[in-house]
């Protein structure tokens, strides 16, 4: 009687969330699913205690996620990163576009006089290298 049956396994959204790492902890997950910026199988869900299985489509989107997965198998702890992406297949990866801004533009400062490392950085930012 000990085996499991793939009808008995039943996670909670939250938890499942957790265990997949897609949040640092449960209650972060709960806040997130409150807010309500997760939804499942295209119904946005506001509860925390929402039952999930296999096959269900989750889509979270908050201030720091997007993501689009499918649960492939239900997880039964939170391992390592490697561990939980077998679980779960992501439908739409984000990938994030590096964009070539200059990185001296937000560490000069305004208002007061410059430092000598402030115009080091100004006179090169403005292409005056003595």
């Amino acid at each position: 009687m000990n085996s499991l049956d793939k009808s008995d396994l039943n996670i909670r959204l939250d938890q499942l969330l957790y265990y997949l790492r897609l949040f640092k902890t449960r209650g972060i997950a709960t806040n997130v699913i409150e807010k309500g910026a997760c939804k499942v199988n295209n119904f946005i869900v506001k509860k925390k205690n929402k039952v999930i299985n296999i096959g269900d489509m989750i889509h979270i989107k908050s201030e720091k996620i997007t993501k689009h997965i499918k649960i492939i198998k239900i997880p039964l702890r939170r391992g390592p990163f490697k561990e939980a992406t077998i679980h779960y297949e992501d439908i739409r990866p984000t990938f994030t576009e590096k964009t070539n801004k200059n990185k001296y533009i937000k560490k000069i400062s305004s208002g007061r006089r410059p430092t000598k490392s402030n115009r080091r950085k100004l006179d090169k930012f403005t292409g005056r290298n003595f």
